[in-house]
């Protein structure tokens, strides 16, 4: 005969509570049952563990011996229980997140405001980095969560969508452009063009733009898609940005569609084989809302 788990819950619930019937009430089984259940587990470890004295139990010193050793198991298995409630309600963890610098304001301060909130059992870290950068760092379980700026192509099976739109022509009001229907890199040969970072999609495709158009501007000030809407609203150049960056800056500033046409989108992604974070991906819808 093997030990069983209920002998040994039955056993425990009679140390605990000092008699059959309390045990029995606190199992919800018979007496009968419990008295069965401390027989098999005496005969299975070839102790005589309780001794009669009138119409009580006393425990032997055996009893006494075997229940210090129960005990340590039922504090290992409520510390299993406790670390599973933990993770179960994403306590005791770090969530880390990572955003570029367009979607931080007013995006995703709103977003963990409106989702997270003041729950003080969820420990964050948020860093603002480029898209490269984050893809790299989600590849590697580094970020929980990142939100990037990328290409359609460039999407995979952890990546959700958040907003896509074409890029524009972003320039203070009254620039010498700012009543045209549409720019192209024709229109632009005589401006300074405010360009996003090398590691951008959006600059390889407007690099190639211009190769094509073989009207190179008259010169070029790279930076963050964010800082390219402040130069721009101070009449220093024209950028070439989206809508979720201009209305990031929140900057008076005139937007023109940019042909040829480029797509500009935002995604967010989490690591391939990760477990589902409930509130990461309320998170993530509550991104969308606030983007659409």
């Amino acid at each position: 005969m093997r030990l069983k788990p209920r002998q040994v819950e039955a056993f425990r619930s009679v140390m605990m509570t000092g008699g059959i019937t309390a045990a029995a009430e606190a199992m919800n089984v018979t007496q009968p049952a419990v008295s069965r259940l401390i027989r098999d587990l005496e005969e299975v470890v070839q102790i005589t563990l309780f001794e009669r004295q009138g119409t009580r139990l006393v425990p032997t010193a055996e009893a006494t011996q075997l229940f210090r050793e129960v005990e340590r198991l039922y504090l290992g298995l409520d510390q299993i229980a406790q670390a599973a409630d933990d993770i179960r309600k994403h306590k005791n963890i770090v969530l880390r997140i990572a955003s570029v610098t367009s979607l931080m304001r007013p995006y995703l301060h709103q977003a963990i405001i409106d989702v997270i909130g003041n729950r003080l059992d969820l420990p964050l870290v948020i860093d603002v980095e480029n898209s490269r950068h984050i893809w790299d760092m989600v590849d590697k379980n580094q970020y929980d969560l990142g939100f990037v700026f990328s290409s359609p192509r460039m999407a995979d099976k952890n990546a959700v969508l958040l907003h896509s739109s074409q890029a524009i022509a972003a320039m203070a009001p009254g620039h010498a452009l700012a009543s045209r229907h549409v720019v192209t890199p024709a229109d632009l040969q005589d401006q300074r063009v405010l360009i996003p970072g090398r590691n951008s999609p959006l600059r390889l495709a407007l690099d190639r733009a211009f190769a094509s158009a073989d009207h190179p501007p008259a010169s070029t000030m790279e930076t963050s898609m964010l800082n390219c809407c402040h130069f721009a609203a101070s009449g220093i150049g024209v950028g070439i940005v989206d809508q979720t960056s201009i209305r990031a800056a929140e900057v008076a500033i005139v937007a023109v569609p940019f042909q040829p046409s480029i797509d500009v989108s935002y995604f967010a992604i989490r690591p391939s084989g990760a477990g589902r974070i409930a509130i990461l991906d309320d998170l993530v819808a509550r991104m969308s809302e606030l983007m659409a």
